[in-house]
């Protein structure tokens, strides 16, 4: 089996530690025997035929070169992508622009894709900064796809750090990624983290977040088997000790 992954903007969307989102999939699709080619994509670049995208967060200078980017050159195929159900990971930045648009505490608005019912503002200085650890319980219905390909043993929590100015409302047709038990998740107001639209998972969550979250890499590897090859099957099993041991201590963490 093959997958080709796609890291959007690794050089202005990575922050906190996002790239080892990346690392976290290639291990452990390399760990299973799945051979994967990694396509970093930059701007002015087309997006190319892939199974898997990752993209991650950046500070409001670089997601203002990369919405002009998105409308120039990638947003009608990113959306393309989004509803044609492909598997896909964004984070802060990257999933503010999902949606309509982001506005900034300073400066006009930046468009979105217009791919998700979303929008996000920041309020400035009138607001607290979104900051801390985060710990929140998975979407029922994402939890089940999780279980399926992991295991039914997986726990149904998530876990990551959060640094994020921008608040994002959810449209009524969208469904969060998670429940918020501690942390700001979304806006701080309705408990809600992260979206989860088809086979696209957007978050706040940073740290980075698969190596402390194994069971969320691999409905992304799952799925994205799925998608490509028709057949939805389970995953072979991983020695996770040491994973599920970080994500129990960032469980207990304050914010």
């Amino acid at each position: 089996m093959k997958l080709r992954l796609g890291f959007l903007y690794p050089n202005l969307l990575n922050l906190y530690g996002d790239r080892g989102n990346v690392e976290c999939l290639l291990y452990r699709c390399r760990a299973r025997k799945i051979e994967v080619q990694v396509e970093e994509i930059l701007l002015d670049q087309p997006l190319p035929k892939l199974d898997l995208l990752f993209s991650g967060g950046g500070p409001d200078l670089c997601q203002k070169i990369v919405a002009e980017d998105l409308a120039k050159v990638k947003g009608e195929a990113l959306e393309r992508f989004i509803q044609e159900g492909k598997v896909a990971l964004f984070i802060c930045g990257s999933y503010q622009l999902l949606g309509h648009y982001y506005r900034p505490a300073e400066g006009p608005d930046l468009p979105g894709v217009g791919a998700l019912d979303l929008t996000t503002q920041h309020f400035g200085l009138a607001k607290k900064r979104c900051l801390g650890n985060v710990q929140a319980c998975l979407n029922r219905n994402l939890l089940e796809g999780v279980r399926f390909f992991y295991g039914a043993s997986c726990p149904a929590t998530v876990v990551g750090f959060e640094n994020h100015g921008g608040r994002t409302y959810l449209g009524p047709t969208m469904e969060p990624l998670a429940q918020v038990k501690q942390g700001w998740g979304n806006n701080g107001e309705d408990k809600t983290e992260g979206v989860f639209y088809q086979n696209i998972l957007g978050t706040y969550l940073h740290g980075p977040l698969l190596p402390k979250n194994p069971h969320l890499a691999d409905w992304l590897i799952g799925q994205a088997l799925a998608v490509k090859y028709g057949e939805r099957e389970p995953l072979t099993h991983l020695p996770d000790d040491l994973a599920w041991q970080a994500h129990r201590k960032a469980w207990r963490l304050k914010p």
